[in-house]
């Protein structure tokens, strides 16, 4: 009995043992820490990029006083018995393509996201109307055409922005305009001397909203609205004028602008 209590002892010992040397001998497993968290995308940083739309708008425009309307050069110019302010031709639309480049920068803290952005684009925007009948010239008037065109714009505009979800800035903007304008009167279907046109770069302002969304690797894209009123302005200033052209007129014009674009964010990596 001694000798059977003796070799469980031994036979538990040489056990224990041998597991002893078996878990020395295993390897332990190294300790891999958890992945990282998914970088948050930020807007902070400065950008270029293009851009193309359309863009239409509303042009009146009106006698001013003084104004008076060229009879031929053999005979003096006629006052107008129309009072200042008196409509040529009823107000008409502008519609056209417009297309350009944009750059800028912004600074995200948080969700918020504060920049500045200025942009040029060429636009093929035209519009015209028939002129209605104005004293001493009612006979005939009705045949000659009033017409305003716009030949670029360029904004430079202060940005606030909010982020829908890290990829996704929605924002106001708002800030200075200018463009160059043409404004022309003639006979429809006239000779050459029955017209004039004249040029002028205007200034204004300019609000809107837009969104823009991050692709990744630098590129995003974006959609923006902007309405855009220049300061109100006189032409036909500077003879000679064309036959039956009243002058000097006032012209007013404002615009909106609808254009989807695409950016890249210089040094992204």
């Amino acid at each position: 009995m001694k000798k059977l209590f003796l070799g469980s002892i031994a036979l538990v010992a040489l056990s224990l043992g041998t597991l002893a040397a078996f878990a020395a001998e295993r390897p332990v497993p190294a300790y891999t820490p958890p992945p990282p968290p998914a970088p948050v995308y930020t807007w902070t940083g400065c950008y270029i990029g293009a851009n193309a739309g359309t863009s239409g708008g509303t042009s009146t425009v009106s006698t001013v006083a003084g104004s008076v309307v060229t009879n031929g050069p053999l005979l003096p110019p006629s006052p107008l018995a129309a009072p200042p302010g008196t409509q040529i031709a009823d107000s008409f639309n502008l519609t056209g393509f417009i297309g350009g480049f944009q750059g800028g920068c912004n600074y995200q803290v948080g969700a918020w996201v504060w920049g500045v952005e200025v942009d040029g684009a060429a636009t093929n925007k035209e519009g015209q109307a028939f002129e209605v009948g104005l004293a001493p010239f009612l006979l005939g008037s009705q045949n000659f055409i009033v017409q305003t065109q716009e030949r670029w714009l360029v904004t430079a505009r202060g940005k606030l922005g909010w982020t829908w979800w890290d990829r996704t800035l929605v924002y106001v903007t708002g800030g200075g305009a200018w463009a160059k304008i043409d404004s022309s009167e003639f006979l429809a279907g006239g000779s050459p001397g029955n017209g004039h046109q004249e040029s002028t770069t205007r200034s204004g302002w300019t609000v809107g909203a837009g969104f823009e969304y991050a692709l990744g690797y630098g590129w995003s894209v974006k959609g923006e609205y902007l309405y855009v009123k220049f300061d109100d302005w006189t032409t036909f200033t500077t003879p000679p004028f064309g036959v039956g052209n009243i002058s000097p007129i006032n012209v007013k014009l404002y615009d909106n602008v609808f254009r989807a674009g695409m950016n890249y964010k210089l040094g992204w990596y």
